[in-house]
């Protein structure tokens, strides 16, 4: 019989949970164990009377149906998206926010049309700098304040042609937690910038500085990099699949698989560590036939002794970056990419 997985719950209210590793094996992860981020509750959205808004500094103010939004020029692009604060309980000092641990991680594939084709009916002013996307979600920030949540783009990445309005999910309409009836997709940005419950968007002629632009998701105290730089690429990442972390194994021949992203370019190598990492060995790389898709790696492994064995697990991408042997804490606990423990007990 196939193992059951579950997704498993961070938060219950709002409700934020995550994808159990082993889940994220094959291509795509099924839509059901695909992790789910909320800021607040899931609004309720009547798709019948639904309407996007596309305003602001613009020549031709419009609204879309769901049905005309579908005539246009549609596409489908396997994405990989990972929450900005995955892996932030195993920061230190701890950090206050969703503790995350190591499934904030999953892969779909999304069906929509690519942003600018919607932007293009309204004929942008050229003093457009961002692109602003308000969501239906709404409730109280730290303030006491109510605000949707709302996130801005700057206009060159709204209109690259892989930056889309989505309503289709895995070949389904979008469930609810996922931002039925529509969403925006942003490949290799992390998932914050993927705005769910998309019903307004506004052409900005300058920086929009609200709460889950300015505030949230942005950089502080993180060594190497400057305050109230935007949290957006998804930092180079690998992660162990199988075994799990804690697993007895009575084997000389155990084969050990993971998966690799990175958001500023492609997985190059994974190397896997087994002294804490002074010694690198590479592993069989699998590299995705999708541009924003997921890399799985594999390697075979002969313990050369019984007792607890931590293993690391490392990538470098295409523009030169590594992941950190530990986590670079910053104030959010955003971007950490410090590299995948897990101990295996050899009997």
């Amino acid at each position: 019989m196939a193992e059951k997985y579950e997704l498993q719950t961070v938060t219950d209210k709002p409700y934020n949970a995550e994808t159990p590793l082993k889940a994220l094996i094959g291509g795509k992860t099924p839509t059901d164990l695909f992790y789910i981020r909320n800021h607040f509750e899931v609004p309720s959205i009547d798709a019948d009377r639904f309407n996007l808004s596309i305003n602001g500094d613009i020549t031709r103010p419009i609204e879309f149906s769901l049905d005309q939004l579908k005539i246009f020029p549609q596409k489908s692009l396997t994405v990989v998206m990972e929450c900005a604060g995955n892996g932030r309980s195993s920061m230190k000092p701890k950090i206050n926010g969703t503790a995350w641990n190591m499934g904030a991680i999953s892969q779909a594939e999304f069906t929509g049309t690519p942003l600018h084709n919607i932007l293009e009916k309204s004929l942008l002013s050229e003093q457009v700098q961002e692109i602003r996307f308000t969501g239906a979600d709404r409730g109280k920030i730290h303030s006491g304040e109510t605000e949707n949540y709302i996130r801005s783009l700057p206009v060159e990445i709204a209109n690259h042609p892989d930056s889309m309005v989505v309503w289709k999910m895995n070949g389904q309409d979008l469930p609810p937690q996922h931002g039925y009836p529509l969403r925006l997709i942003v490949p290799g940005w992390y998932g914050m910038a993927s705005v769910k419950w998309l019903y307004e968007i506004t052409a900005m002629s300058q920086p929009f500085n609200g709460f889950f632009q300015s505030q949230e998701y942005v950089y502080f105290g993180e060594e190497g990099t400057p305050d109230h730089t935007p949290v957006t690429n998804m930092r180079v990442r690998s992660i162990f699949t199988e075994p799990d972390d804690g697993a007895k194994i009575s084997d000389d021949n155990i084969h050990i698989t993971g998966i690799a992203w990175s958001g500023e370019g492609n997985v190059q190598m994974v190397e896997i560590s087994f002294n804490g990492g002074d010694n690198w060995l590479p592993s069989n790389l699998h590299p995705s036939p999708t541009t924003y898709g997921v890399t799985h790696w594999e390697f075979d492994w002969h313990p050369d002794r019984n007792g607890r064995h931590s293993i690391f697990a490392r990538a470098t991408d295409s523009s030169g970056n590594t992941q950190p042997v530990q986590p670079v804490w910053n104030k959010g606990g955003y971007g950490n990419n410090g590299v995948h423990q897990i101990d295996l007990i050899i009997e």
